[in-house]
């Protein structure tokens, strides 16, 4: 019997058409094509995955020994725009190289099924570290259907060139900043071998960059050379090759999560690369990717290490956010404001372990260090700097000591090597906690231990200045315990969330002096004292607040 609802659907299809099928035939059918649909999608999601790994293997082996300051096509379809007369490179050719001189935008194109093609390039940037250094450069690589426009002021880069040779006249200290109350990193022997590339504005500091580590000595304790002079100035603000960006992308977003288009940057694992994203300043010392989730909204996803925003958010690996975009005025978007970081999805997670995979094959060249490409969500790595400790790095990613040194087979808790990389298990999880790690059981009863009672904490405090930090070079004070056989103050810019400064001094001395400015601090800056006993962590006076510094 027929329905009235389906004489209404005959008589409403148009000549030609298909009318509606029996309800009990339409029953058959419709699950058949469902299959068909999933299948197709499947399949489609199979040849975007194939696509892109190709594309990236591509460019790991074309672009592997990729000069610093450079740019290479990793894949075809792309198109670059340089200042003046700038010859642009063969954009037709994959491996193809260009100067960042002059560029001034970049464009990759979105994926093409058919022809097989995903717009890829990668740049190797100086960021006014070393050429002598190891895994130094900045690599930034932009994918899929996406724009980077370049916003530093070409006139305004100083370029690193190779370091000059000299020896060492006498014994001298190598400091960390160019300033005799920074850290002391060391010592250069008389007449060892010295290798400096840039100079402070005034000429009393070279930079010295021997056997990859960077520091600082006095020019006088040095064999002069006629080409010191013309060394580089480097300081904490000059300018490298797009230090400052802005990314934007498609706002159809491709239905294959591995082809969305993106920006992802790799910096250096021990000091990290203040860069401006979008006309916001964040420091980098990680793995980050970048996503135009909507036309008003930038992702920042974090895989490896972390990143510290001018708003002074840190978000950890594992971890997303997402910035709110506004438009300047001028054709371009700037971040107003950040959202609280949330766990990474399935697909970050993949993205993550596709690009690292794909800059490893960059770093077995280059022979730069590489990284595990499986990252684990509630996990990452921290490399250990001139200064760290487990209590710092425990209060630092909110997770005990006790879980720190579990899980890092044959750590010492007592000593750090800088440059090793530690593991960091699932940060967030609690620094006060009593932690994962459990003593072993003993096989006999044995005699209760005396208890120690803990140190008694509540007088250490810090005292002078609170509210803003004093110009030129100025004392900080602190009241100490007597538990306490020294003191260690550490110095951080609050705008990046740097160690800055690093300073001990014994029991009876809780005061030090020091300029922010020398440190090389931005707008403001925090401090903290940890009161030590024969050199162990104690306790912590806590990060002060932000002091504004002139």
């Amino acid at each position: 019997m027929t329905t009235v609802a389906q004489i209404r659907r005959r008589r409403a299809a148009p000549a030609g058409s298909v009318t509606a099928l029996p309800h009990k035939r339409f029953a058959l059918i419709l699950p058949l094509l469902l299959v068909f649909a999933l299948r197709s999608a499947d399949a489609q999601e199979a040849v975007c995955k194939e696509i892109v790994a190709g594309a990236l293997l591509d460019l790991s082996e074309r672009c592997a020994d990729l000069d610093r300051n450079s740019l290479c096509y990793g894949h075809s379809q792309v198109d670059a725009s340089f200042a003046g007369d700038s010859t642009s490179a063969d954009f037709d050719t994959p491996g193809a190289r260009a100067s960042l001189a002059q560029l001034t935008r970049l464009q990759t194109s979105a994926l093409d099924v058919e022809r097989g093609h995903w717009g890829l390039a990668i740049m190797n940037l100086q960021a006014n570290l070393p050429q002598s250094r190891p895994g130094s450069g900045v690599i930034m690589l932009l994918a899929g259907d996406a724009t980077l426009d370049h916003e530093v002021d070409l006139s305004e880069i100083d370029e690193i060139r190779e370091p000059l040779s000299t020896v060492a006249l006498e014994s001298t200290t190598r400091f960390s900043q160019a300033a005799k109350i920074a850290e002391e990193l060391g010592q250069l022997q008389k007449d060892e071998i010295a290798l400096v590339d840039a100079r402070t504005s005034a000429g009393e500091w070279l930079r010295l960059v021997n056997a990859g580590a960077i520091s600082w000595v006095e020019r006088d304790h040095l064999a002069p050379l006629q080409g010191m002079a013309s060394l580089p100035v480097v300081d904490a603000a000059d300018p490298f090759a797009l230090q400052a960006l802005s990314f934007s992308s498609a706002r159809e977003i491709t239905d294959c999560d591995a082809a969305q288009p993106m920006l992802a940057i790799q910096t250096p694992d021990r000091s990290g690369v203040n860069l401006t994203v979008n006309d916001v300043d964040i420091h980098l010392q990680s793995l980050v990717s970048f996503q135009q989730v909507h036309r008003n909204a930038l992702s920042m996803t974090v895989h490896r290490g972390a990143a510290t925003t001018a708003f002074g958010n840190t978000v950890l690996a594992g971890n997303t956010v997402v910035g709110i975009l506004a438009s300047t005025g001028s054709g371009k978007t700037a971040i107003l404001d950040w959202s609280g970081a949330l766990p990474v999805s399935d697909a970050e997670l993949a993205r993550g372990q596709r690009l690292q995979e794909a800059l490893n094959g960059l770093a077995r060249a280059n022979g730069w260090a590489e990284h595990a490409t499986e990252m684990s969500v509630g996990d990452l790595i921290h490399v250990v700097a001139g200064g760290d400790t487990l209590f710092a790095l425990a209060r630092r990613y909110d997770v005990s000591v006790a879980d720190i040194v579990a899980v890092n087979d044959g750590l010492s808790p007592s000593r750090l090597s800088v440059g090793t990389e530690l593991l960091i298990p699932n940060p967030g999880s609690g620094f006060g906690g009593l932690g994962s790690a459990k003593p072993e059981e003993p096989s006999a009863p044995i005699a209760a231990a005396p208890k120690t009672a803990p140190p008694d904490c509540s007088g250490l405090r810090l005292t002078s200045p609170l509210e803003t930090a004093p110009g030129g070079i100025s004392p900080y004070y602190w009241d100490g315990i007597a538990a306490a056989t020294g003191y260690q103050v550490k110095v951080y810019d609050h705008g990046t969330g740097s160690l800055v400064g690093s300073f001990q001094t014994s029991a009876d001395q809780t005061s030090i002096s020091f300029s922010a400015g020398q440190l090389g601090v931005g707008g403001a800056l925090q401090w903290e004292v940890i009161a030590l006993a024969e050199g162990r962590p104690i306790c912590s006076t806590g990060e002060s607040a932000p002091l504004p510094h002139r």
